[in-house]
């Protein structure tokens, strides 16, 4: 099966928002073993939206689209499938009450007359319900010589994915039963995709399973995807694939599939039931977020500290005056005072610091930006560690880049 994903709005085309939704169904296609080689962006103008569906019909078997489900004069898609198919638009009573009660449960003491709108749909299309909004979507099957299907999306991403997990995705794996689709997702710190790819350059020619890398800010990922009769088959595919890539790139390695770096850390210090606190700089509490957004934080941090000025620096963690005077306030030493003066001050088992430059002022020829040192105590022990992030990284990036530094350091520390 092939697919064609399309992207309806305006504000697409002008750059006004992101289209994140592309990237979910690109990465949720290759997931399901469906290929995927075109994406279009097309306005909210009925004429164009036609173009693009006799296009996409023409070389895919799947079209799936986003955007244009709204209450508003300018949101046209199923009023362009049903005119592009000469298939009659019906109002659904059922689906208009439900819409209805949506806006009572809100608050309005009536539902808004242009939302009447959102009740309508192709004759011989089925609902993709949405229990987030109001825009319903629609699955339509398009009898042609090899058959064809249409599914259509909001806009709004949280509402879309809920929509794909809970109806357009479990639909389409029936479609394949005959083929069962397993994924496995080795994800990677510390290298770039380049170097990496290098590493396993040759398994990107399998046809099954396939092998694709993703990258993002400070982390890689290689998705093994496989077909066959059976669940245990398509697993082992997957399975004896990812250990021969795990031999050439294990050094890099860190989880699989929903695993995250603070998650890992999190079980890890539960487990050995330890306690962590930290004091950040340059990343401004980053790393505590991180940390606290797992839950059942409250097991092992017991306290965070944003200690940015010198002043709180030695306030706070004790970090000597003399110290930062004579190496500053970046530098090894620095790093190593914060994570020995929080640990203290908290008395936990392990204490972590980092100060650095972010950027994008305040660097120097001896320091650039993107400089940043790392002090990690456990027990009796103190270590630093020395990153340049680089100075065409943005704030943002450094700061991220910093938190998966410090996450992945005290991973293997633990």
């Amino acid at each position: 099966m092939k697919a064609e994903i399309i992207s309806i709005g305006t504000e697409l085309l002008l750059g006004q928002i992101l289209n994140t939704n592309a990237r979910f169904f690109a990465s949720e296609l290759q997931e399901l073993g469906i290929e995927s080689y075109f994406q279009t962006t097309v306005g909210d103008n009925t004429e164009r939206i036609h173009e693009v569906l006799a296009q996409a019909l023409k070389r895919a078997d799947l079209i799936l689209t986003t955007g244009g489900l709204g209450p508003t004069s300018d949101d046209l898609t199923h009023e362009a499938i049903s005119s592009f198919f000469n298939v009659k638009l019906i109002k659904d009573k059922k689906v208009l009450k439900q819409i209805e009660k949506k806006f009572y449960l809100r608050g309005y003491k009536k539902m808004p007359g242009i939302n009447t709108k959102q009740a309508y749909k192709p004759k011989d299309a089925k609902w993709i319900p949405n229990k987030l909004g109001t825009a319903n979507g629609i699955i339509r099957k398009i009898k042609s010589q090899k058959p064809k299907i249409i599914m259509t999306f909001p806009g709004v991403p949280k509402e879309l994915i809920h929509m794909w997990n809970e109806t357009a995705k479990p639909y389409l794996k029936r479609l394949s039963e005959k083929n069962v689709i397993y994924s496995r997702t080795l994800k990677y710190t510390g290298i770039g995709e380049s170097a990496l790819a290098e590493k396993i350059e040759k398994y990107f020619d399998l046809k099954n399973p396939t092998v694709a890398p993703y990258a993002a800010t400070g982390e890689v990922k290689i998705r093994i995807t496989a077909k066959a009769k059976s669940i245990s088959t398509a697993k082992k595919l997957v399975n004896n694939t990812a250990n021969k890539i795990l031999t050439k790139t294990k050094k890099y390695y860190f989880g699989s599939n929903e695993d995250t770096l603070e998650g890992l850390v999190a079980s890890k210090l539960i487990s050995k039931k330890k306690t962590i606190s930290t004091a950040e700089s340059c990343t401004g509490g980053l790393l505590s977020k991180r940390l606290t957004d797992i839950p059942g934080s409250s097991k092992y941090i017991k306290f965070n500290a944003i200690t940015y000025s010198n002043e709180s620096k030695n306030k706070i963690l004790q970090v000597p005056l003399k110290i930062i005077k004579k190496h500053g306030a970046v530098s090894p030493e620095t790093a190593s005072s914060m994570a020995l003066g929080i640990k203290k001050l908290s008395k936990t088992h392990i204490g972590m610091s980092i100060t650095g430059i972010a950027g994008p002022d305040g660097g120097s020829k001896e320091k650039p930006v993107g400089l940043v040192y790392f002090g990690l105590a456990i027990g009796e022990k103190v270590k630093t560690q020395k990153v340049l992030f680089g100075s065409n990284s943005s704030r943002e990036e450094i700061r991220w880049l910093a938190t998966q530094f410090a996450l992945n350091w005290l991973r293997k520390e633990l």
